[in-house]
């Protein structure tokens, strides 16, 4: 193997480590979606019509 095929493997190595640290940094830095668990009277109410018109 040569010096050359060497270093374009080092580099191509730190480059897919550097990518993968870069896209999970930014998955993980993201906020999470607020999940409301007291729904709304309205919406309850509209939820159970809409199961009523199917019955």
């Amino acid at each position: 193997m040569s010096t050359g095929f060497l270093g374009v493997l080092v580099i191509v190595s730190i480059l897919i480590i550097w990518v993968t640290i870069w896209v999970t940094n930014k998955a993980y830095g993201r906020k999470p979606d607020v999940v409301d668990p007291i729904q709304s009277p309205a919406k309850n109410d509209a939820f159970k019509k809409e199961l009523d018109q199917k019955r």
